[in-house]
């Protein structure tokens, strides 16, 4: 987590002028770099919405981008995404009556949230695609993206690969589920 505060070549790929001129276009605001994850193996994560995990208000100013630095197989957990699922409603603690107060934290496990995603899923008849990169490609997805990792099926292989969140300049930003503020560095 966070490499690209350390790493110097992290912090080059995840600020790239060009990148950051995409993704700043996509959102419509400028983007700020928040957090830099890197995978050797696949996370084997189920579904969920980058909105959960660090939320912003107002809601959908937070943008990722997903790099292959291998390329993927079905064998070695590759990226899943439910296509137009970005469009659907933000599900939020709310959503699954895990809301708390100013005192504590809701009480529902994170696997409560999962299957309330998975039913949102099936309501919703959202069909699953799976993301099969080459080394160098990348997915740029919006935080209400339903995605997660498959299961690594071949566990002797690696699945190279490093994720960036950005959040839009001069938004709210805090973390749904924990309700806690998202913490960042000035650069």
């Amino acid at each position: 987590m966070f490499a690209f505060r350390t790493s110097e070549n992290v912090k080059k790929a995840g600020k790239n002028k060009q990148l950051l001129s995409i993704l700043s276009y996509l959102l419509g605001r400028e983007v700020v770099l928040f957090q830099s994850i890197n995978f050797l193996k696949g996370s084997q994560q189920r579904t969920h919405s980058d909105s959960i995990h660090m939320t912003t208000y107002p809601l959908g100013n937070l943008i990722a981008v997903w790099v292959a630095l291998e390329d993927i197989t079905e064998t070695n957990g590759p990226l899943h995404y439910y296509e137009g699922s970005h469009k659907l409603p933000y599900y939020l603690n709310k959503d699954y009556d895990n809301e708390g107060n100013q005192f504590l934290l809701g009480e529902k496990s994170y696997a409560e949230y999962e299957e309330m995603i998975e039913k949102k899923i099936n309501q919703n008849k959202l069909q699953k695609k799976v993301f099969l990169a080459k080394k160098g490609d990348l997915l740029i997805w919006h935080a209400n993206l339903f995605h997660g990792g498959n299961i690594q099926t071949d566990i002797s292989k690696t699945r190279k690969s490093m994720v960036f969140h950005y959040f839009g300049k001069e938004v709210v930003c805090y973390h749904e589920i924990s309700q806690r503020p998202a913490l960042m560095t000035v650069e």
